[in-house]
This record gives structure tokens, C-alpha cells and sequence, in this order.
């Protein structure tokens, strides 16, 4: 995979240049094989962590997995525009705001051996930063272009950590968006998620159930581009073993060939 720089990234995406590259560090790819008015995002997809916060962490590799978002990259892989993230949401969370972002603890556990040093905490937050100027750009190219962009934001949860039995296959959460002008949009994916054919599984979706769409990347979008609906879907881990951290083959095959073709299907309707 080619490695550019941020500086050469943005770059390429104010001259429109379609390309695919990971960006010097390694934090996350970036795939764009045509401009279109749709972004898939998989922010939580990776587990790497940079060996001095390996060292240092009181968690396992495998505790650490736990809590991570497998597979959601390839749940979007085939979508024109993706970014895929490889760093783990122990390292930063781009899902929270940067005052946040740099968990001490997190699902009720503490994190570190030692506290971090600030210039350890810096380098993650400049990971961060760097990641929302890039989106920035980009949303700023899709919106000049099109007028309007859907950034599929793809997570997945546990639900095992749940007494609840009816937990939703997909959840949407969009409390963030801020006009009813996006209401057509969202009824559209309801509608889809709701349909989606997954081998052996049966499907069941909701709006704001066990997720309502807060996280930072959405309240950011959405704050800074008025042009720009977020879907903030959550799936189900019904895809794997979540205790294990093993897939279940058959059901994440058809779950990826289903939610490619579902997105692709949503964004032609859409526009």
C-alpha cells in the first residue's frame, strides 16, 4: 500500500485525484476510486497500539480486541470513498473529543501501568487532529461538488453485556442531526437495514435504542458541515464470537456482501 503524507492526501483531494493510501504512520487508509456524494467510515476497525502504550497497557491484546470494531472495515470495502483506521481506539478514540479522546480508563477498567506523559498523550492527540483535518477536507471537496454527502459511520457492539434479549441487529442513532430535512434520508436506511437478508440471522432494526448516535464524529460532522448526514450504524456482533474474539465464517460473509450492496443501493436512491 502506498504511505502519503497528510500534506499530499489533502492535496490530492482538493485536485480531485482518486488514489488509495495509508498515511505516514499508519493510522488509517484512505480509498478513493471516484468522487461521489457518499463516505464510509470505519473508525474503531483497527487494534494497533504504538509499542511505548503496548508496553505500558494493563490490558491484553485480546482484552483490548474485546472492545474494538473487527470487520467493520470490510463491512464497507467495496464503497467508492472509505477510511479505514488501523490504530487502536486505546491509543485515541476518534470517536470522542480530544479532551476525551485519551482514556486513563475505559468500560470500568484502568488503562495504564503508569500515567502517560504528556508528550506520549500529545503524539496521540495529534493522531486525532490529524485524522478530523483530513475528513474535513474531504467532506469539504463531496459538499462543494454534490451540495450534499451521507457519511456511513460503521460500528458494531457487544451485546452480550446485556440482560436485554432484543437487542437490535442494527441500530441507527442520529439524535445529532440537526434538521428534519435529513428525516427522508433516514427513513430510507431504516428501511434497508430493516430489509437486509443476512444467512441465518434474523434481522431486527431500531433508531436511538441501545446507541443514539453521540459520538464525536457524528456531533462534529454535523456541527461543521451542514451539508452532511451521518449514520451512525451499530451491528450487532452477531457476526462473531464476542467472547472469543473468533468470526462466525458464514454469517460475516453474507453480512459483508449484504451491507456493501445495502449501501451502495442507499446511496442510489438517495441521490
Amino acid at each position: 500500500m502506498k504511505t502519503l503524507s497528510e500534506a499530499d492526501i489533502i492535496a490530492k483531494i482538493k485536485q480531485r485525484t482518486c488514489f488509495s493510501a495509508t498515511i505516514t504512520g499508519g493510522a488509517f487508509t484512505l480509498k478513493i476510486e471516484s468522487y461521489e456524494p457518499a463516505l464510509s467510515v470505519a473508525i474503531h476497525n483497527g487494534g494497533n497500539l504504538r509499542l511505548e502504550l503496548a508496553e505500558n497497557c494493563l490490558l491484553t491484546k485480546d482484552e483490548r480486541y474485546y472492545e474494538e470494531d473487527p470487520f467493520t472495515g470490510s463491512f464497507i470495502a467495496q464503497q467508492p470513498i472509505t477510511i479505514t483506521c488501523h490504530d487502536s481506539r486505546y491509543e485515541y478514540d476518534l470517536n470522542r473529543t480530544p479532551d476525551d479522546c485519551v482514556y486513563k480508563t475505559a468500560w470500568g477498567r484502568e488503562v495504564w501501568k503508569t500515567a502517560l506523559s504528556a508528550e506520549s498523550v500529545s503524539v496521540s492527540l495529534e493522531k486525532h487532529a490529524q485524522f478530523y483535518r483530513v475528513m474535513d477536507s474531504l467532506l469539504e471537496a463531496l459538499s462543494a461538488d454534490f451540495g450534499k454527502c451521507i457519511v456511513y459511520d460503521i460500528h458494531s457492539y457487544n451485546y452480550q453485556r446485556y440482560e436485554r434479549t432484543d437487542l437490535p441487529v442494527f441500530n441507527l442513532g442520529t439524535s445529532t442531526v440537526t434538521t428534519e430535512n435529513w428525516r427522508p434520508l433516514i427513513d430510507t436506511w431504516m428501511e434497508i437495514l430493516h430489509n437486509m437478508k443476512v444467512d441465518g440471522v434474523e434481522i431486527t432494526s431500531a433508531e436511538n435504542d441501545i446507541f443514539s448516535g453521540k459520538g464525536f464524529l457524528a456531533v462534529h460532522c454535523h456541527k461543521q458541515h451542514p451539508d452532511v448526514l451521518v449514520l451512525a450504524t451499530e451491528v450487532k456482533k452477531v457476526f462473531m464470537n464476542e467472547i472469543e474474539g473468533t468470526e462466525k465464517s458464514p454469517i460475516l460473509l453474507s453480512m459483508q456482501h449484504v451491507f456493501n450492496t445495502s449501501i451502495q443501493n442507499n446511496t442510489a436512491s438517495c441521490f
